[in-house]
């Protein structure tokens, strides 16, 4: 059965895209062997998450469950609604969902290398793998802000690296749209709730009570340094920018060595370092007409990967 990213839902009511990926609760309970505990991956306040496996076709797919409680239903229609109008290759696609009398339960494919959270420390992703995701979770936000239709918009609203999953290829998918807004392209929503992480959230917020899509880019920002240092922006007994402030200090003094793993920066071409580095920086400006956009950082960032390419090629000639 094909899931909603192989088919054309654009012209499809809410009620119709629905229908078209439901499945009934008891082949979602078998596979999640019945919601067991040793099948959750994580618990929130707006849903638990399960891990399982789907017959489809005769195939076992691997699936992420996401069981939403109704208290939570204007949330989880907005996040389907989103999911039903957005299609791009790095936006995740909703494979299929139930909605019963007491949950709604959204599923998706599971992506082999679960969310870039988890590999931000250590070795397992090279530099160069390191600038193909961002490069990638660029373009899904450049397709957010300036790809559809007319002069709407997007606001993702909840940008964090633990938002964005990595399939078997390493290729960057975003998810979770719970928190999104639609909006005319450059206006401002107004919003006396914010409910993006701490550490991501638009200083610019508190000043014009409002997101804009430069709010995005100041989440994207911290997710550029998260990659680079890798090491995650919530820091235990810091305050919510501690990351983001100590990113720009860094930079400021010419210190960006000081938190890169000595092994990464040694994979670095210095050019497409400084390309990158001053992105990241400038995304992170407490004023939004000093970010640059995503047309401007998709441009800067492929530019890097390529600099960083030509390096790798000629050090091995």
């Amino acid at each position: 059965m094909a899931s909603s990213s192989t088919k054309d839902t654009a012209h499809m009511t809410f009620f119709e895209y629905v229908a078209s990926l439901e499945l009934p609760l008891k082949e979602i309970e078998s596979a999640t062997n019945n919601f067991a505990d040793e099948n959750i991956i994580a618990r929130g306040s707006y849903a638990h998450v399960y891990k399982g496996q789907l017959k489809q076709s005769g195939e076992l797919i691997d699936i992420v469950v996401r069981k939403c409680l109704k208290v939570n239903g204007p949330v989880v229609v907005n996040d389907i609604t989103m999911y039903k109008d957005l299609k791009h290759d790095n936006i995740i696609s909703l494979f299929k969902v139930d909605d019963t009398k007491d949950q709604a339960l959204t599923i998706h494919k599971y992506e082999a290398n679960e969310s870039l959270d988890k590999h931000l420390g250590g070795s397992t992703l090279t530099w160069m793998q390191r600038l193909q995701i961002c490069v990638g979770v660029a373009r899904a936000l450049r397709y957010l802000h300036f790809g559809l239709k007319g002069d709407d918009s997007v606001i993702h609203g909840n940008i964090k690296s633990s938002k964005i999953l990595l399939d078997h290829n390493w290729e960057p998918k975003l998810h979770d749209f719970r928190c999104a807004v639609k909006v005319k392209r450059h206006h401002l929503y107004i919003s006396s709730n914010y409910n993006g992480t701490l550490e991501y959230k638009d200083p610019a917020f508190e000043s014009t009570g409002g997101l804009t899509h430069k709010s995005d880019v100041f989440s994207f920002g911290v997710v550029l340094f998260e990659v680079l240092f890798g090491m995650k922006a919530s820091i235990p007994d810091k305050d919510n920018w501690y990351f983001a402030q100590m990113a720009r200090q860094l930079y400021d003094e010419k210190r960006l060595d000081d938190k890169i793993d000595p092994d990464l920066r040694k994979q670095m071409d210095p050019q497409s370092l400084k390309l990158f580095s001053e992105t990241a920086y400038f995304c992170l400006m407490e004023h939004r007409a000093k970010r640059p956009d995503m047309e401007r950082i998709v441009k800067i960032l492929e530019r890097a990967l390529q600099l960083h390419q030509h390096f790798v090629r000629a050090s091995i000639l």
